[in-house]
């Protein structure tokens, strides 16, 4: 599954997660469901992610 950060994040946020901004100027969100938490690297929102990188998202938000 290849997307880029945007449309990752709003196909998280269709399956209830919620997002925290870090300060600091690091570029990611922390991702929470429930009480399990990823994060997406939020480095310009067009640019693809890939499938790895997706599956390492997901897979602790037990989404995959």
């Amino acid at each position: 599954m290849r997307t880029n950060a945007s449309e990752l994040r709003r196909l998280l946020a269709a399956k209830g997660c919620t997002f925290e901004n870090h300060t600091g100027g690091s570029g990611h969100l922390t991702v929470r469901r429930g009480d399990r938490v990823s994060q997406i690297p939020m480095h310009g929102g067009r640019k693809e992610l890939g499938t790895g990188l997706v599956n390492r998202i997901l897979k602790p938000l037990d989404l995959k």
